[in-house]
This record gives C-alpha cells, sequence and structure tokens, in this order.
C-alpha cells in the first residue's frame, strides 16, 4: 500500500484504507473509498478510537448515500431467517464474487505466498459455493476435497487444509457483515483438518544436484543461478526473490530475510550462497522473477528433475535438500533451524527430517567403540 498521509494508505485496487497503531497492535480497517477528501471525514466523524475497534463505520453527514439496485432472489429451499435474524445483504442481492472481493480487499498486509492461497480459496468457493443463499463451507469442503479422487485417486489433503484455512478467514467475517446466515459459522465448526501423514523426504546426492544445475545452464543460465541459490541457502522461493542488496552482508556473512507473516530474521550465508552473490553483485537486484516467469522456470525444473528421477520438481524442494544436507553434515537440529529461519528451537526439523537424524544416529552408534 501507498502511504498519503499520517493515517492513510492507498491499496493497489484504489480503495483507502486507515492504518494505525494502538496497544501495540497495528489496525488496518477499510474505509470503502477511493476519495480522500471523503476519507478524511469519515475519520473525523468516527475517531481514531472507534475506527481501531470493531465498530461500524458512520458515514459523513453531507455525503450522498450510495444507492444499490435491490432485486428479489428466487426463492429458494434454504430459508433467509436464521432465528431472529435476517441475511440483509444477501435479500439485497449481492452476490458471492463481490462478497468475496470485498473480504480481499481486507487482506492487505499479508505475504505474496499468503495471498495466493486466498486467490486459491475465493476461486474454489466461487466453484463449488453457487451463491450467497445456498453457501455451504461443508458441501464447498467435501465437493473440493472429492475432486482429488478423479485427478489423483485420493481425497485431497495438505490442499483441502489451505482451503480450511480460508473458510476460517472468509466466513466469520461474512456472517459478522451479514453476507451469510449464522448456519455457515456453525457448519465450519464441524469442519477439521485432515491429518496428514508424514512423508519420508528422498535426499538426492550432491552429485545428482550438480547434474540438475549443469543441465538446466544449459537452458537458463540466470534460472539456473537462482535455483542454486536456494539450494546453498535454504531459502524459501518468496524469500530469495524478496532479497535486497541492503539486506546482504557479504563481509560478515549474513543476510536479513522476509519469513512468512513478515517476521525478519538474520541468517548467517553458507560459502558458497556468498560466493554466488558476489558475482551478482553489479545486478539491480540479486534475483527479480515475475509470476509468469516463476511459471516457466518451474516447468523446465519439473520436466529435468522427472528425467534424472530425483525429487527437486518444485522451489520448496530445494530447501528439503538445504536442511536434508545439513543434518547429514552433523550440523545439530539448532543449528538446522537457526539456517532454516525458524523460531521453534528445531521441533519442526525433527518433525519433517526426523527419520533422517534416526538413520544418522544409528550409524553413529554402530561406529561406536566403548570397551575394545
Amino acid at each position: 500500500m501507498k502511504k498519503l498521509e499520517k493515517n492513510i494508505c492507498r491499496h493497489e485496487n484504489g480503495i483507502l484504507y486507515f492504518v494505525a497503531r494502538r496497544s501495540g497492535k497495528l489496525s488496518v480497517r477499510s474505509l470503502r473509498t477511493d476519495n480522500l477528501e471523503k476519507a478524511r471525514k469519515i475519520i473525523l466523524e468516527n475517531g481514531i478510537k472507534s475506527l481501531t475497534s470493531a465498530r461500524k463505520l458512520r458515514e459523513p453527514a453531507k455525503s450522498c448515500p450510495r444507492t444499490v439496485t435491490a432485486r428479489r432472489p428466487a426463492p429458494l429451499a434454504v430459508p433467509l431467517l436464521e432465528g431472529n435474524e435476517k441475511n440483509d445483504r444477501a435479500a439485497e442481492g449481492l452476490t458471492l464474487a463481490e462478497a468475496l472481493e470485498r473480504h480481499s480487499e481486507r487482506l492487505v498486509l499479508i505475504s505474496p505466498s499468503t495471498r495466493e492461497m486466498a486467490e486459491r480459496g475465493r476461486k474454489i468457493c466461487l466453484k463449488y459455493g453457487r451463491s450467497l443463499i445456498e453457501f455451504s463451507p461443508i458441501l464447498v469442503w467435501n465437493s473440493y476435497r472429492k475432486t482429488g479422487i478423479k485427478r489423483l485417486g485420493r481425497e485431497l489433503t495438505s490442499s483441502a487444509n489451505h482451503l480450511l484455512w480460508f473458510l476460517r478467514k472468509f466466513i466469520p467475517w461474512a456472517v459478522r457483515e451479514g453476507y451469510l446466515p449464522n448456519r455457515c459459522d456453525q457448519e465450519l465448526r464441524e469442519l477439521k483438518k485432515v491429518k496428514v501423514n508424514s512423508r519420508k523426504i528422498r535426499v538426492p546426492s550432491v552429485a545428482a544436484v550438480n547434474e540438475f544445475l549443469q543441465m538446466f545452464d544449459s537452458e537458463d543460465s540466470d534460472g539456473a543461478s537462482f535455483l542454486r541459490f536456494l539450494a546453498v541457502s535454504g531459502l524459501r522461493r518468496s524469500g530469495a526473490i524478496g532479497l535486497e542488496w541492503q539486506d546482504i552482508d557479504l563481509e560478515l556473512g549474513q543476510m536479513v530475510v522476509r519469513q512468512k507473516g513478515g517476521r525478519q530474521d538474520v541468517i548467517p550465508m553458507t560459502l558458497e550462497a556468498r560466493e554466488l552473490l558476489a558475482s551478482r553483485r553489479h545486478l539491480p537486484r540479486p534475483f527479480s522473477y515475475g509470476i509468469k516467469e516463476l511459471e516457466v522456470l518451474e516447468r523446465r525444473m519439473k520436466r529435468f528433475a522427472k528425467g534424472l528421477d530425483i525429487d527437486l520438481n518444485t522451489f520448496h524442494a530445494f530447501r528439503h535438500y538445504f536442511a536434508s544436507r545439513c543434518l547429514l553434515s552433523n550440523l545439530t537440529v539448532p543449528e538446522t533451524s537457526k539456517l532454516l529461519g525458524h523460531n521453534d528451537g528445531g521441533t519442526l526439523v525433527l518433525k519433517t527430517y526426523g527419520h533422517l537424524c534416526g538413520q544418522h544416529l544409528k550409524n553413529a552408534v554402530n561406529g561406536l567403540r566403548l570397551a575394545s
């Protein structure tokens, strides 16, 4: 968002937002207008205390109310009344697409990867949700999970949990704003996360990774440098693309990396990562890729990985490779966790790469001699 005044920012879609920090918490509130003068009047009319709370915004006294063309929806089997409360927004004729769009305007301070997950959730809701009045979280959840049977021969697991994350963001807001009836909130409580069985990560050899990168370099040298950096730094795709030269200290061998959720961590660099970045010092940014360029890069990467029969078919696979090699090179779990930018002391590393740690311990015990 672009800051216009002390507490007013403009989003990429043109809508103005009130941004303020109160009691140590950042509050972001849509002013539902693109007119700067009207936004000032709304702030003056409501006050900072009201804008940083969940109270409904009051329109300026002299402003003209926005007219909404009301159309009566066709009678449906699902009633509009839930107890003593009526779904007024749906009765006015607003569509599910409009509700999802207004909800997306609130998600302004999120990482690019989270924004992609939210966009995927919106598309799924539009595909399986029908209309606001007929919207059912259970129906959307079950319909989406069963699509995996047709494509993969099994129900979706991790991606279904991503959808559940979005439903837990969208439905409570939509019920509170009057877009959805209370029954949707009740149905949402019945949905539980799917248990995902941990998979054993295959660790390719260093020689296989070098062969992969050399083959890639023959078609796309810049893309090969990006993938090599992911392999020797352990960064996520978004973290590597978000790097700027001011975040990198080649002399001290450390970099400031933006993690998921906006947190920033100072992470040590490997010698290979420092050498690779030093060779690109003449560029404006270490790495600069758009969405379409990343899609082309990923398709090419999957083609080479399939030919070599190694699990380097996604950008995140290079992060798994980095972590696995750290553990197999006798780095401790807390040290590996620090290099990955985790703040849990190594819990996630043990959960994800526990089979590697167990095998490494077994090999070490086999070579241990105590009384001979």
